[in-house]
């Protein structure tokens, strides 16, 4: 089953990474997003900040979970962990 997961992993991956058709990237434009070379990926970044900037919570926090996941690999924002040291 990982196997087939990992395999459906790199499809997902491949997928987003695929170059736009042409009509997309116009209607991209007419929106006002001025993308060099876009992507699907660059597509649902897209859909996930309209849903967000609209006021849906549930984007909000997607959003920040990404934006929080994106900065965690570049060696930022590193988890506190504190610990209850008063003794009661």
């Amino acid at each position: 089953m990982k196997r087939n997961n990992g395999a459906l992993s790199d499809a997902l991956k491949d997928l987003l990474d695929e170059k736009l058709p042409r009509v997309e990237v116009q209607s991209l434009k007419d929106e006002g997003f001025a993308l060099k070379k876009p992507t699907r990926k660059d597509v649902l970044a897209i859909a996930i900040y309209k849903k967000a900037a609209s006021g849906d919570l549930s984007a909000i926090k997607e959003l920040r979970s990404i934006l929080a996941g994106e900065s965690d690999k570049s060696g930022g924002n590193k988890a506190v962990i504190i610990i209850d040291d008063i003794d009661s």
